[in-house]
């Protein structure tokens, strides 16, 4: 009866030329290879090491084999010393994951953790066991070679190997050729490690457009929640450069339009860290950039929980309720800006400083879930673009148009990376530009500044609301803005500055005037300077007013609009009796208001009386 493959495996170790060292690795690389679960960096570097060494194949691929039957029978035993692992030897999986290939393996899931450090010591244990047990075998062979010549004569024989080979395995010509001088570089092996690794270049370079673009789009489709197309991608792991072309954003709300559209985009890669499994960008340009374009055909959108809304609450501002005013009185297309921040809140970060919502960790129930349970830890950074420039973006604005945008420190994980992330926002039209600052160099929720200039309030008519109670010609306005703002809650400050104001009521006017009140303060108001507060939900923003601030600004104003009116009258009036007989003297007093008549009047329209001389 034929004996099984794999015992005339191990039968062929113990009676072939494979040195004992050789022995010995080969069970403790197999077994190491075998107990962390999936395929990594740290897999492709010990499958090189077994090409490049002498290793006994065989022998390697059954300790794999025991391997991955003692990680599935074992995997709580895993599971179990990967949380130690992670708890108190975060040092050694940082600097691995420091390392290129090896740095690509996932060492957050426990049982690839824990298999990092059992693999090794059982698979030293066992090569040690087996490798003296080899050496005791062929020792006895040689002690039993040299006491009978019968032994050696019979077992020389070309008849008694091939039925040995036949019945048992394979086996050495004779008991001396057990002791041959190893080699442990495997020749071939290194030929064929050189090819693997080309391999691996050609086929980045030839399945770039298909497989590796396939899975950029999923990734993009999944964190988008609706279609992204990509016309193109070309990646150069050596040149160390990514160029896509033809990207198209579906929006989620409208699967009919795209969100955004792409027309190039280029970069230059970190050869380094490519290898370690992120893509780091140090200068990226994007150029023919457009929104809200029309697709050829809808677009998938993947379907979502429909977001809880929570009730505002101005008492949690310190606000009254009577300062507090609903986007919609203010803004004419509410609803497209309320949209615009659904789409914003999942690049935002969540509050209380947590870069993304970890998984409460569960104990596993089952062994597949032993082996796949992953550590509770923040996210490392998978993409960053340390600059990206995109200019002659074609934006939805009458204030802004043709624009340059400046981006730094994007990424998936900005939390962990540590740096600012700041956006310049300028037009290639107009005066306006916005600068914002997210911060994440500090613990806790990052704060968010800025500031903006230039913008013109004629074109920012067109986006008021009929109530807003003001109608500008002209003006412009500038100021700074600071506060927090998450996936959850906004809570900004912002100072505003208007300069040479040219307004008139409308509706009731602001602050009970009235339109025609209104519009006299504006005949006088020429610059304003004012607080806002926008606070509550992010998707449901309200703003609270300086109401104090601001009436005390319009009394001033109601006053020197009330000295003009009766300058007015009375210079109609005088010129109505007087006509040409009004003195030079009364009508340098009436051009002069603060130096005679208007002093006369007491302060009776609110002017300073002047001071007696003692």
């Amino acid at each position: 009866m034929l004996l099984p493959r794999f015992i005339k495996k191990l039968l062929a170790v113990f009676r072939g030329s494979v040195a004992p060292p050789l022995i010995f690795l080969s069970v403790l690389i197999g077994f190491w290879f075998g107990l962390m679960p999936g395929f990594y960096g740290l897999h492709v570097a010990l499958l090189v090491i077994v090409l490049v060494l002498n290793v006994n194949l065989a022998l390697f691929l059954l300790s794999l084999g025991v391997g991955k039957a003692l990680a599935l029978a074992g995997a709580p035993v895993l599971y179990h010393i990967g949380v130690w692992v992670q708890g108190n030897l975060g040092g050694l999986l940082s600097a691995l994951a420091s390392i290129p290939v090896i740095g690509i393996t996932d060492f957050s899931r426990f049982a690839v953790a824990g298999g990092l450090i059992v693999g090794p010591v059982i698979g030293a244990i066992g090569g040690l066991a087996l490798a003296f047990s080899v050496i005791n075998f062929r020792r006895m062979m040689v002690k039993l070679d040299d006491k009978s010549e019968k032994f050696r004569k019979y077992y020389s024989k070309l008849w008694v190997r091939l039925l040995d080979r036949l019945l048992i395995g394979k086996r050495a010509k004779d008991v001396k050729a057990m002791f041959a001088q190893a080699k442990y570089i495997r020749k071939a092996g290194i030929v064929l490690a050189v090819l693997l690794v080309g391999g691996f270049f050609a086929a980045a370079h030839f399945l770039q457009d298909t497989t590796v673009k396939n899975y950029a789009t999923e990734t993009l489709t999944r964190a988008n929640g609706a279609e992204v197309d990509l016309e193109s991608l070309g990646i150069s792991v050596l040149g160390g450069n990514v160029a896509a072309a033809g990207l198209q954003v579906t929006d989620a709300q409208k699967p009919e339009q795209n969100q955004v559209v792409v027309e190039k985009v280029t970069a230059d890669a970190s050869l380094y860290d490519l290898f370690l499994g992120r893509l780091v960008m140090e200068n990226v340009e994007v150029t023919g950039v457009q929104f809200d374009q029309q697709r050829q055909s809808p677009g998938t959108v993947i379907e979502a929980p429909a977001p809880e809304e929570e009730p505002f609450d101005p008492c949690e501002y310190e606000a009254g309720e009577e300062d507090v005013a609903k986007l919609e009185k203010y803004v004419k297309d509410a609803k497209k800006i309320k949209e615009q921040l659904q789409k914003l809140r999942q690049w935002l970060p969540e509050g209380g400083g947590e870069e993304a919502s970890a998984e409460a960790e569960q104990k596993p129930q089952t062994y597949l879930e032993y082996l796949q349970a992953k550590a509770a830890t923040q996210p490392s950074p998978k993409v960053l673009a340390k600059r990206v420039l995109a200019d002659k973006v074609n934006l939805p604005s009458e204030m802004f148009g043709n624009s340059q945008i400046l981006m730094t420190n994007l990424s998936d994980a900005p939390q962990a990376v540590g740096q600012p992330v700041t956006l310049e926002l300028k037009s290639n039209e107009t005066p306006a530009s916005i600068t914002v600052t997210m911060d994440y160099s500090q613990p806790g929720t990052p704060q968010v500044s800025g500031s903006f200039a230039g913008f013109d309030l004629s074109k920012v008519q067109s986006g008021l609301g009929s109530d807003a109670g003001l109608s500008f010609q002209s003006g412009a306005a500038s100021g700074t803005f600071s506060g927090l703002l998450t996936r959850e809650q906004i809570d900004l400050f912002i100072k505003l500055d208007l300069k040479d104001l040219q307004a008139k009521g409308e509706g009731n006017g602001v602050l009970g005037l009235g339109a025609e009140q209104t519009s006299e303060v504006m005949e006088v108001l020429k610059e304003l300077s004012t607080t806002i507060r926008a606070v509550g939900p992010t998707t449901e923003p309200r703003l609270v007013f300086d109401t104090k601030g601001l009436t005390e600004e319009f009394q001033q104003a109601l006053v020197e609009a009330g000295k003009d009116r009766v300058l007015k009258e009375v210079d109609e009036k005088l010129e109505e009796e007087l006509g040409d007989k009004v003195p030079e003297e009364l009508k340098d007093a009436l051009k002069k208001p603060g130096e005679g008549l208007m002093e006369g009047l007491g302060g009776l329209l609110g002017g300073k009386k002047k001071e007696e001389d003692n």
